[in-house]
């Protein structure tokens, strides 16, 4: 597999230096997708605070998600890897997770636009659990696990160099997640297509 550094999030490489994004490439991750009615309000947070703080940056409500976790960026798209993601997707045996953002604040990424973020503890739990279970079943497919003991579930909204402190939501972000997505991403391009998904049945 011809593959690149990549970045989840502002992650960091293993030998851990950050890891750079890249204009042009392939990602692959694991993720939840929010409905249309919370799409629409996280719109709304974003505009309310990007006046409140002067933030420049625009919303990326087109591709919002809470990525459980990422498996690699490519230069071209390898068969193989989507195969082996499939496989670790299918693994999973999970309950539907109500997820609670009541949480916006920025995240630190050292010389770099940071990411807003909306989080929570609502669905902790259940969402780790998630990130550990495909992490184990990408391992077991070939790939790597990626688990991280720093895993933050949140919805990123847009990036900005301007730092928005850690704020309790007015009204709480929910909703109840009853699948998961395996998602290809076009760097640069905002771009999200989805490969597959499988439910969450309980």
């Amino acid at each position: 597999m011809n593959q690149i550094s990549f970045d989840f999030e502002g992650g960091r490489s293993r030998s851990g230096r950050p890891r750079e994004h890249h204009s042009g490439g392939h990602r692959l991750f694991f993720a939840l997708c929010p409905p249309g009615a919370v799409e629409r309000q996280a719109a709304s947070i974003s505009c309310d605070y990007g006046k409140a703080f002067s933030l420049s940056a625009k919303p990326r409500l087109t591709t919002l998600h809470v990525m459980i976790i990422g498996i690699d960026d490519y230069q071209e798209l390898p068969e193989d890897a989507v195969f082996a993601a499939r496989q670790a997707g299918a693994t999973v045996e999970g309950a539907p997770i109500a997820i609670t953002f009541d949480r916006i604040m920025s995240f630190r990424r050292e010389g770099k636009a940071r990411p807003l973020v909306l989080c929570g503890e609502g669905g902790r739990k259940a969402l780790t659990r998630l990130h550990v279970q495909l992490g184990v079943g990408m391992h077991n497919a070939g790939l790597r696990h990626n688990i991280r003991r720093d895993f933050t579930p949140h919805m990123t909204l847009l990036y900005d160099r301007k730092t928005v402190p850690p704020t309790s939501l007015d009204a709480h972000v929910s909703w109840t997640a009853s699948e998961f997505l395996l998602v290809h991403s076009l760097l640069g391009k905002t771009e999200h297509r989805i490969i597959d998904r499988w439910p969450l049945l309980g």
